[in-house]
């Protein structure tokens, strides 16, 4: 049976210096430096090579995080969307939704050469930069201007060198020591890119961007206004992950989003208010409070989640996380954070067990009493979200495992993040407390 993947058929990705089709997809199929232009990416043989992989039930190398996921019995990235009988991709997790072209994204697949019609592109990432106002603990210099400044006078010690901690290092999302690729898009350049797609992929219907931080960078709003003169822009949804912590226009955001059919905004939070600013290292929350009742307040038409990028640091205070993301009012989004191994978030449970599923427990009753609290339709979907990727999480947690080894280097990591960081993890945790360098349960 073949492995059908909507991001591998119809999907662009841009990234750090290369062009990959989903931010999962980790091969470095084409360098910027060769080409940026979609026309020129979309069929390129390696793109080819790697939907004739999956037609032949093959994992390509760099699908590995969905290949681990589904050896789990877990949904991953590629069940995003999945082919309903009629040969149509739908979208997984919301009921009924299709993908709604002239064309169907399989018609435009020919199984014989693996080409997809210029009219099967039907989704975009595009990051320019990795320019960031934070320095978040599950980051790392290729995705962060802010790691380059933590990094730029470190000097790792032994125990950093000896348990491999990818990200003090600096080869953490890196493919080996000569890869120097960066994010690097000038507004310029990723014009060009635009321009391209405005005038060859007639049905794109979703665009999303990506950091860094977007609302940090000056090509952000340019590439907004030359996409909106796509010939579908006004069916395409226009999406992109945030920290909505940076200075910005919120009047000049609402109204670009205004020119497409759907937006959707992506706040990486990643944490209660307790321990918000020592892992998203740089933030404030009541300035994403300000920044998010300031845009609420002029724009109704977009559609905001917020979103708890799940590590082993959130399974410390999860209820935290929950409770003050129903502060924020917003929609719920989760992911798991699958690499470096010593942030995943199943290491929890070799110690911590009975605790993290007390505290699991406490959050569902959490989520039962605010939806008995809501009366109209839309608050009990945004609860039903909440309980989703609370499912979402549990779920992979009690199924993944990886080894104990990996619970000592997330310690290590722990402690000389913080020397680095200048931050003192028992100041922000409510649950745990470092102790002779040791994680314990305190309460």
């Amino acid at each position: 049976m073949s492995k059908y993947c909507y991001y591998a058929l119809g999907g662009l990705n841009y990234k750090n210096g290369v062009i990959t089709t989903c931010p999962r997809q980790a091969d470095q199929l084409v360098y910027a430096h060769e080409t940026i232009k979609p026309s020129e990416i979309f069929n390129h043989k390696n793109f080819i090579d790697l939907r004739k992989k999956l037609y032949e039930n093959k994992w390509p190398t760099g699908c590995s995080t969905c290949q681990e996921m589904e050896e789990h019995n877990l949904n991953s990235m590629r069940y995003d969307y999945v082919l309903n009988k009629n040969d149509v991709f739908c979208k997984k997790s919301i009921e009924g939704t299709i993908e709604k072209s002239p064309i169907k994204l399989m018609d435009c697949y020919d199984k014989n050469n693996h080409f997809v019609k210029a009219e099967g592109l039907r989704h975009v990432e595009i990051r320019f930069s990795k320019a960031c106002n934070f320095a978040c603990l599950h980051c790392s210099k290729v995705y962060s201007t802010g790691w380059d400044r933590k990094l730029q006078n470190y000097v790792p010690d032994d125990d950093v060198v000896r348990n491999d901690l990818r990200q003090l290092l600096g080869t953490e999302h890196r493919h080996g020591p000569n890869d120097k690729n960066e994010m690097s898009l000038t507004t310029k350049e990723a014009l060009i890119i635009v321009e391209d797609l405005n005038e060859n992929f007639p049905y794109i219907n979703y665009v999303d961007f990506a950091g860094g931080e977007v609302l940090y960078q000056k090509q952000f709003f340019p590439t907004l206004e030359k996409l909106s003169e796509h010939p579908n822009a006004k069916n395409m949804h226009i999406s992109f992950h945030t920290n909505f912590n940076a200075n910005f226009d919120v009047e000049k955001l609402s109204n670009a989003l205004e020119k497409f059919g759907k937006s959707t905004i992506t706040i990486s939070v990643d944490a209660g208010k307790s321990f918000y600013s020592y892992f998203r290292h740089g933030g404030q929350w009541e300035k994403l409070k300000e920044n998010v009742k300031k845009f609420r307040d002029i724009n109704y038409f977009t559609y905001v989640d917020v979103s708890c990028t799940t590590s082993i640091f959130q399974m410390l205070d999860i209820y935290d996380i929950f409770e003050s993301f129903f502060e924020l009012d917003l929609n719920f989004d989760a992911s798991i954070v699958q690499t470096p191994k010593y942030l995943d978030p199943s290491l929890i449970l070799y110690d911590f067990r009975d605790h993290t599923f007390k505290d699991i427990e406490k959050t569902y009753d959490l989520i039962s009493k605010i939806e008995k609290q809501k009366k109209s339709r839309v608050d009990l979907m945004q609860d039903r979200g909440a309980r989703y990727w609370l499912d979402y999480i549990v779920e992979y947690i009690k199924n993944v495992k990886v080894g104990y080894n990996q619970f000592n280097r997330f310690l290590i990591y722990r402690k000389k993040s913080d020397e680095l960081w200048k931050q003192n993890f028992n100041d922000y945790f409510l649950n745990y407390q470092i102790i002779d360098d040791e994680l314990v349960r305190i309460r």
